[in-house]
């Protein structure tokens, strides 16, 4: 007999941040599952989508999402698919809502911050999925899903599925500067290796030991984050196939950027300034200069709430 579902009501929301790599170190590639082991820092942001569920209009045959110029079959949905099909959850159908403010594959996690939304706004929702259940099912649909599920600052090695959470955020203010162009992540990463060997195991674990020690002070006295850890392996590989990423990075560090660096795999490029002020001054001259630029600070938790009848 099927189990009766809490009613869904008029549905929940949360915000589902982007995801910055303050370091991005990348590895050797594991024979498993051809994924690159990596090194790197995440931190959410407050550039954020809103995610919504909510119920399906009357009639509806199945679950749907609704994100102008998304496509329909999109990751949160296969979130909100696969979290039924983990608690056998028999709501009626339900309508994923999604507000796009993330620029789309922008490398910054975009895709996967609203999977990891969907799954936190499907186990508020049914009552149902622990936390090992969503961590299960939020690796299944990308490397990048399970730090949405508690977003703040983390330390991910793995394919970046195995985190270690920090209470506190980095400090400081981001201006994000978004590129017109097309990288898909798979060509950024052959062209990384092309370019240069992956790092060896013993390279990541020792880049892994220097990185905690700075993310420990961060969270105990609130110390800067040190610029030389700041690196990106795909940075490289990025400004190769598409040059403007390049010359979004020299825009940043001619406005006084400390450090500048790929977001991901690119082609978004982030510039980090000591301040809210500071990084707005930055943002106006790079507009000024035709570059298009925002801001946004560094952040944690991604409250839900009830969607207003």
């Amino acid at each position: 007999m099927s189990s009766v579902p809490p009613p869904v009501g008029t549905g929940a929301r949360t915000i589902a941040p982007a995801k910055l790599n303050a370091t991005l170190l990348v590895g050797p590639v594991r024979p498993h599952d051809g994924r690159h082991d990596l090194t790197s820092v995440m931190q959410s942001l407050t550039l954020a989508d809103d995610v919504a569920l909510v119920p399906a209009p009357v009639g509806a045959p199945a679950d749907d999402v609704d994100c102008p110029g998304v496509d329909g079959d999109n990751l949160a949905l296969r979130a909100l698919r696969d979290f039924r099909a983990a608690t056998g959850w028999d709501a009626p159908p339900l309508t994923v809502r999604i507000v796009k403010r993330i620029p789309v594959a922008a490398g910054m996690a975009g895709g996967s911050t609203d999977a990891a939304a969907v799954l936190r706004l499907a186990a508020h929702l049914s009552g149902r999925g622990d936390a090992a259940l969503l961590q299960e099912l939020a690796a299944g649909l990308g490397a990048d899903v399970p730090h949405g599920l508690e977003p703040g600052l983390a330390l991910a090695a793995g394919a970046g599925e195995r985190l270690e959470r920090f209470d506190g955020d980095l400090p400081g203010a981001v201006v994000v500067v978004p590129a017109d162009v097309g990288l898909s992540t798979p060509s950024v990463f052959r062209e990384a290796d092309a370019l240069r060997p992956p790092r060896t195991a013993d390279d990541l674990e020792a880049w892994r030991v220097r990185v905690l020690d700075a993310l420990r002070a961060v969270g105990a006295h609130g110390a800067t984050y040190p610029a030389e850890l700041a690196v990106n392996d795909l940075g490289a590989a990025a400004v190769s196939l598409a040059p403007v990423v390049g010359a979004h990075l020299e825009a940043l560090r001619h406005a006084g950027a400390a450090p500048a660096l790929v977001c991901g795999s690119g082609p978004t490029t982030v510039g980090w300034f000591p301040d809210a002020e500071a990084a707005e001054a930055a943002a106006a001259r790079l507009a000024a200069d035709g570059v298009d630029a925002l801001v946004a600070l560094p952040t944690s938790g991604a409250p839900i709430e009830a969607v207003p009848a």
